[in-house]
């Protein structure tokens, strides 16, 4: 009756009664509005360049997802240049530009001096820093819903008891939240050829229950299970990484399949689609037009229950500076940056000086020339003074302290008799917890047994072999997985 009656009032007096009647009336019979929809974030890496159109192609796929951008490095290539970001990101991925949150990669770097990247940038790269445009930090972190999103530099020093790694536990420490994403350039897993960098940075996300990692630099889309810093296989407490370089520079192919790889492809170009829920996400792979491969699921967050004792939960995260939150003025809904203080450095352990020199050769790592000697790569790095040990270069000579041989430098095709490797020695490498023991004999051929972590490749490195021969010693070809205990014949 009273509705009636309004709908009578309105008609007497409004000559568009007929127009009022239903606002008025919705404003007042109107149903609770509908919770908030989980915010989405985009990303993907390697993005643009001059001569190739499938930068544009991602691009136009992104025009069509609201919220905020991950960029996760080499944007521009060839070299991060302000030439570059101007000429070729910003006519595709640069109308992005007010809601992109970057983080830089090697050819940001590859110039020797990122100063393109940072002016290009701006703040939105270096929110701990305003104004920076010269040796910035380059890492900061920021919310987005009920996620706290860090972005973090693998061209910077991250070792244990640098700048970054300290700041990027005293900010986890400081934001407790439910879920966790990280996103940086180099990935710790691939089945690539470029893995192994970001261990600190993994081990501090995995001790504070992170939940999801995004690289880029590897050419390619390739998804893991959720698996710890060393490789394990842990469904309900391990962190899963996308790698998602697949922004529109060329594609690289898969050289082995690594444990924990759950999909991968390494000819379509595309973007990842994250939906953020409070307590879990769902992801897309999107492909750009005409090409139609896809990758889609959901996970759960890492909850304090699935932690083991002792482990830095928020619940139990060890005491971290004070730390100064602070919501900047965005574009982008949903998102609040955050600032915290870098904490102080520690210096590096001090290593005996005396050691065998070593000439590095095409395809060497410090992971590698440390497995290949029963070294830990974080001694050797910081025995020679590696402030990123993600850069050597070839004829580059590295001290291998304690390590006797010849006084001439050694090949990268040293035997392993050669090495010093015991059947004791123990070897840690990025992604990889295991102990190098003397290959066993079975019907008078040396064996490997594969432990977590293993490569073809690290295989090979350690016992002086070539991983081609390797692969034909055993029947194998290069995109076949090994398994935990699967037995490598080295001869």
């Amino acid at each position: 009756m009273a509705r009636q009656f309004l709908r009578f009032v309105l008609s007497l007096f409004l000559p568009v009664g007929g127009v009022l009647w239903l606002a008025v009336d919705h404003a007042l019979y109107a149903r609770p509005a509908q919770q908030t929809e989980s915010p989405v974030i985009v990303a993907a890496g390697d993005a643009a360049n001059c001569s190739n159109w499938q930068d544009e192609a991602t691009a136009q796929l992104i025009d069509a997802i609201d919220g905020p951008v991950l960029m996760l490095g080499d944007g521009a290539e060839q070299a991060g240049l302000l030439w570059e970001y101007e000429e070729c990101y910003g006519p595709t991925w640069g109308r992005f530009k007010d809601r992109t949150y970057p983080v830089p990669g090697n050819r940001e770097y590859g110039s020797g001096n990122p100063v393109g990247y940072f002016t290009y940038w701006g703040e939105r790269a270096t929110p701990l820093e305003p104004g920076c445009t010269n040796e910035c930090k380059g890492y900061y972190s920021f919310n987005v819903g009920a996620w706290h999103i860090v972005a973090l530099n693998t061209e910077a020093p991250y070792d244990v008891g640098s700048d970054q790694e300290q700041w990027l536990r005293a900010d986890l420490a400081a934001h407790p939240t439910q879920c966790t994403l990280a996103y940086f350039h180099r990935p710790l897993f691939s089945s690539g050829r470029q893995f192994g960098s970001g261990l600190p940075l993994w081990q501090a996300l995995y001790d504070y229950g992170a939940d999801v990692v995004l690289n880029g630099h590897e050419h390619m889309y390739e998804r893991f299970a959720p698996q710890s810093p060393s490789g394990e296989y842990q469904p309900e407490r391990g962190i899963r990484q996308f790698t998602v370089g697949t922004g529109g520079h060329r594609h690289r192919d898969f050289v082995f399949i690594q444990p924990n790889s759950e999909a991968r492809n390494s000819e379509t170009f595309g973007v990842l689609k994250l939906t953020l829920h409070p307590t879990s996400y769902d992801w897309e792979f999107i492909p750009i037009a005409g090409q139609s491969f896809t990758d889609a699921g959901s996970g759960s967050c890492v909850s304090a229950s699935e932690l083991p004792p002792g482990a830095a939960s928020p619940a139990s995260a060890p005491a971290a500076p004070a730390v100064t939150t602070t919501p900047a003025t965005t574009a982008v809904a949903n998102v609040a940056m955050t600032t915290s203080p870098a904490a102080p450095s520690t210096t590096a352990p001090t290593l005996p000086a005396g050691g065998q020199d070593y000439v590095v050769q095409v395809g060497d790592t410090i992971s590698l020339i440390a497995a290949r000697y029963g070294l830990d790569w974080r001694q050797l790095a910081a025995a020679n003074q590696l402030s990123n040990p993600d850069r050597i270069e070839v004829g580059q000579v590295i001290r291998l302290p304690g390590v006797q041989g010849a006084t001439q430098p050694v090949t990268g095709t040293a035997p392993i008799a050669a090495t010093g490797i015991t059947a004791t020695t123990t070897v840690s490498v990025p992604g990889v917890t295991a102990v190098a023991s003397a290959p066993a004999t079975t019907a008078g051929a040396r064996v490997h047994t594969v432990v977590a972590g293993d490569t073809i490749i690290g295989i090979a490195a350690r016992y002086g072999l070539n991983w081609r021969q390797l692969l034909q010693i055993n029947g194998l070809q290069e995109d076949t997985v090994i398994r935990v205990g699967q037995q490598i014949r080295l001869e």
